[in-house]
């Protein structure tokens, strides 16, 4: 064997081992863990049926970039809701406050996607909400702020919005699109990141009582006076009070 052939079987060599770490990293998958905090909380405001959850994510093998999380829930009536995240909670910096010690500076930010690092668990408070009921609520809007731009352009009184079609469906959408029911909830957790097909789940269940159910439909009129405000009675100073219920996750 001359030099020559030796150095062309070190060239091929050197090849080897980059050569095996990227079929390795090509091959090789994210596995994702989802942790959810034991309480949740649960809305119904302007923005329809809410939950809001505190997760945690680890991924094992490789980095996991999360591009989507849904939410599932099945009441002991077999009656179906589906949310979809909206947005998550970021935890900027810390800032040190003599009275209180270490307090976060946090803010939301709308949810598009969450990497998860390796060797890394990600903690975030994460918002869902119905798409469908976010879709029902634009159309409403839209036909009410039509008919109030009519309205003023023919110079009546804007009172006269109280008795159109369009702004009293508006304030009944609220009422009709109301989705929380007494009793138990069947929910799962799904988690899309790229590069996989499967989701990664998590169930979790939850019940709602008499009382949670008096609290959130009081929300329904604080919905209805908030549409009041913003197209007939403008007031700078109003704030939606609303009230929420915090059950616990049964399977922990």
């Amino acid at each position: 064997m001359n030099t020559f052939e030796i150095l062309a079987i070190l060239g091929a060599l050197a090849w080897i081992y980059p050569l095996a770490i990227l079929i390795r990293g090509i091959l090789t998958k994210a596995e994702l863990e989802i942790i959810n905090h034991k309480q949740i909380e649960i809305g119904y405001t302007t923005y329809g049926p809410i939950v809001n959850i505190d997760l945690a994510f680890s991924s094992n093998n490789k980095d996991a970039f999360i591009k989507k999380i849904v939410i599932k829930l099945e009441h002991e009536s077999k009656e179906n809701i589906e949310l979809i995240w909206e947005w998550f909670e970021e935890e900027l910096l810390e800032m040190h406050v003599p009275e209180s010690g270490i307090v976060p500076y946090r803010k939301n930010q709308r949810a598009i996607a969450i990497k998860v690092p390796t060797q890394t668990l990600i903690e975030k408070k994460v918002g869902f909400q119905s798409q469908k009921f976010k879709k029902e609520y634009s159309k409403a809007f839209s036909a009410t702020n039509q008919k109030q731009i009519n309205i003023v352009d023919n110079g009546q009184n804007i009172e006269q919005l109280k008795t159109t079609n369009e702004y009293n469906d508006f304030l009944d959408l609220f009422k009709n699109h109301f989705s929380w029911r007494k009793g138990q909830y069947q929910g799962e957790i799904q988690v899309e990141i790229a590069k996989r097909k499967e989701l990664f789940t998590q169930p979790f269940s939850f019940e709602l009582t008499t009382l949670d159910i008096k609290n959130l439909e009081s929300n329904i009129i604080a919905c209805q006076k908030s549409v009041e405000v913003y197209f007939v009675l403008p007031d700078s100073e109003y704030q939606s009070v609303w009230k929420w219920a915090y059950p616990f996750d049964l399977e922990k």
